[in-house]
């Protein structure tokens, strides 16, 4: 009975690894920038989409809270180190997965071309993807970028839940800045 449930808890944990494995926090940077120099920053926002007030301001929040808690002061404009730029991507894509046997579209039946069977499955989902850049407020350059794709449940349902997955996300993609090798 406990192997049964040791193999159940195995099985749970590499189900859920396995899912968190498309989510995998992507950055860049410019490997010449010496990121020690940059102190203060400035949040500069998306033009206004109606549609993605609250998730916007979730997700500034978030940016704002570990960049503090980073050591850097947010300060307006005209004085700031850094611009940081902040989104969400919710486009909608689709995908269609043809199931079925025979070719493409015909297969053999007594020696002679048949149309297959074929079964198409379509789903239709908005990509949840958390990016943040950071400009150079003098050069005007992007020195570094980070995103979390699929990151959030669009459309939000779940205030709440929406917002954790905000600060996950924001959380892991920040971890990375500054770059280790370049602190």
């Amino acid at each position: 009975m406990q192997t049964s449930m040791r193999v159940a808890i195995a099985g749970a944990a590499m189900v859920a690894l396995a899912s968190c494995a498309g989510r995998q926090v992507k950055t860049d940077y410019d490997p010449d920038v010496g990121f020690f120099k940059y102190h203060t920053f400035a949040l500069v926002p998306k033009p206004a989409n109606v549609n993605q007030q609250l998730l916007d301001q979730r997700v500034r929040n978030a940016v704002e809270a570990k960049l503090e808690s980073k050591g850097l002061n947010e300060v307006d404009r005209g004085s700031a180190d850094l611009l940081v730029g902040y989104g969400v991507i919710d486009r909608r894509r689709t995908e269609v997965e043809e199931t079925g046997y025979g070719g493409p579209w015909w297969r053999y039946r007594w020696g002679v071309p048949w149309p297959a069977t074929i079964d198409e499955t379509v789903r239709t989902y908005t990509d949840g993807t958390v990016v943040v850049h950071l400009m150079d407020a003098k050069t005007h350059q992007v020195i570094w970028q980070g995103r979390s794709p699929d990151a959030i449940d669009l459309p939000a349902k779940n205030p709440r839940k929406s917002e954790h997955q905000v600060n996950v996300a924001v959380s892991k993609i920040l971890d990375r800045f500054p770059p280790k090798s370049h602190v």
